[in-house]
């Protein structure tokens, strides 16, 4: 969802529904009470027999929101004001059996909510299989953690492996997830990350000062790590994180040695190998990280407009998103006491928003603070913060499940170590599968029209008549110009 839709009027929003059936018809009922058919806006799903599996979803604890200062909460409450409009829509519904109930059930959300996806972190086939359980249940993307960055790729110069890249990337198709890939530019050397820059590259070249041929060099075997790996996905991801942290200063190992123009060579070589992949530019900043001497909110969006300014084919921020003080990361022992002030942090958003693009919230989680219930408010704060602001159309958790999160010590997790649910995995989860999924239980008029408010998403509907269930799904989503749906009920099987 781009930001020139969700910013539009909304008297051009209208419904457009993904038909996932094998036909439509506008046959007669099995019943002898039949309704009117609908008029032509209206979209005909014909339903099959069978009740459909529905997942049993956590369905949490609210966080208690009076733990925040009042100016926090005022923003809150502001957010969740504006989340109606934009999360949400009036559908109009015509089934072919009057006074009769249809349960209309969520199946996925059309906010696009992720998590990372490493599978040489699963050692046990049956963690595995749980896991990738939970993520279908609750999210929709999935991202290449570490497997697709340099150190990863290629570990020895010249010889690129995507073995372990692909298989996260088949894992996640054969499970309904879109994939997006992370990250092909990251300046941050070792021992800060073993994942950014080959060891054999940093020995390659040591000195930020290298003489032309160096240059061009280092330019060209860059060049070819990124666009074999944008052309290896190509068709098969959504998005890449093109740059990580370029505005960092402990980061900055690229640009010591090639420029700043570098970041837009990287962007450049991506969009040549895969016209299609939405290219994102990903950075932390200070308002959520204490510690390091982090780019500002107006820092980043005012790097992204120079960059706008010169065609450079950015489709949208990556915002990090570990809510914690930076050196906990580096030492566990810290002190994670304090916490980021949602009032500040959401005055930040509004300063990125100024760029024009969307907001990914990337790598989340919720390290600080150490409180599991000031935690859990925090959580919730900043989810309905997201959830309600305009340009923000994209959640990724960093690490859902302590075990393979790589920050246990930290729980970080919506489940622990041993599959319970956590106090901010609880809050999250109560917003995710309850307040935020239209489940409802409707019964059709004299006409058979029924209408509804539901969340944007995937569903199905299903009803009994004749002590048959009969069941079909449907995507609500805005688009063009569609009065609603019919629901049409198959005639019975001739013996």
């Amino acid at each position: 969802m781009s930001s020139s839709r969700l910013r539009c009027d909304r008297s051009v929003i209208a419904l457009v529904f993904a038909i996932a059936v094998a036909g439509c018809s506008s046959g007669n009922s099995n019943s002898s009470q039949t309704s009117e058919q609908p008029s032509a806006n209206f979209v005909e799903l014909t339903a099959t027999e069978g009740m459909p599996a529905l997942p049993s979803l956590p369905l949490g604890k609210p966080a208690n929101l009076s733990l925040l200062e009042p100016r926090e909460q005022e923003v809150v409450a502001a957010a969740n004001d504006r989340a109606a409009d934009l999360r949400s829509t009036t559908v109009k519904f015509q089934i072919d059996q009057p006074r009769t109930e249809v349960s209309l059930r969520q199946l996925r959300h059309g906010f696009t909510f992720g998590f990372p996806i490493e599978l040489k972190r699963f050692r046990d086939p049956e963690d595995l299989q749980w896991y990738t359980a939970r993520m279908a249940e609750h999210f929709s993307l999935a991202v290449l953690e570490s497997d697709a960055k340099w150190a990863r790729v290629e570990p020895s110069e010249g010889v690129r492996d995507f073995g372990e890249a692909d298989a996260n990337v088949a894992w996640a198709e054969e499970n309904g997830f879109s994939v997006k890939g992370h990250t092909l530019l990251w300046g941050l050397p070792m021992p800060l990350s073993g994942a950014a820059l080959p060891k054999w590259a940093e020995e390659k070249f040591p000195s930020k000062d290298l003489n032309a041929e160096e240059k061009a060099e280092l330019r060209r075997i860059l060049k070819a790590f990124i666009q074999d790996s944008v052309a290896h996905f190509k068709g098969r991801l959504a998005y890449w994180d093109v740059t990580n942290e370029t505005l960092q200063p402990l980061a900055q190992w690229f640009i010591d040695r090639l420029g700043p123009e570098i970041v837009e060579d990287a962007y450049t070589w991506a969009r040549e190998m895969d016209p299609e992949v939405e290219l994102v530019f990903n950075e932390w900043i200070v308002e959520v990280f204490t510690g390091f001497n982090s780019p500002t909110a107006a820092d980043v969006r005012d790097r992204i407009m120079q960059l706008q300014s010169r065609d450079v084919p950015i489709a949208a921020i990556g915002q990090q998103g570990h809510f914690a003080p930076t050196l906990s990361f580096a030492d566990p022992t810290r002190d994670i006491s304090g916490r980021t002030n949602i009032a500040e942090y959401a005055e930040a958003l509004d300063i990125l928003a100024e760029a024009g693009l969307p907001i990914h919230i990337t790598e989340t989680n919720f390290i600080a603070p150490e409180e599991p219930e000031l935690r859990a408010a925090q959580a919730e704060a900043l989810m309905r913060l997201w959830w309600g602001h305009p340009s923000v159309d994209m959640v990724v958790f960093w690490g859902p499940w302590n075990k393979v999160a790589g920050r246990d010590e930290f729980n970080v997790g919506f489940w622990d170590n041993d599959r319970a649910i956590t106090r901010h995995g609880e809050a999250v989860f109560n917003l995710l599968n309850e307040e935020w999924r239209t489940n409802l239980d409707v019964e059709s008029d004299d006409d058979g029209q029924f209408e509804i408010t539901a969340f944007y998403g995937d569903y199905v509907a299903y009803w009994t008549v004749d002590g048959v269930t009969y069941s079909v799904p449907f995507t609500v989503e805005k688009s063009a110009d569609i009065d609603g749906i019919a629901l049409i009920t198959p005639p019975t099987a001739t013996p």
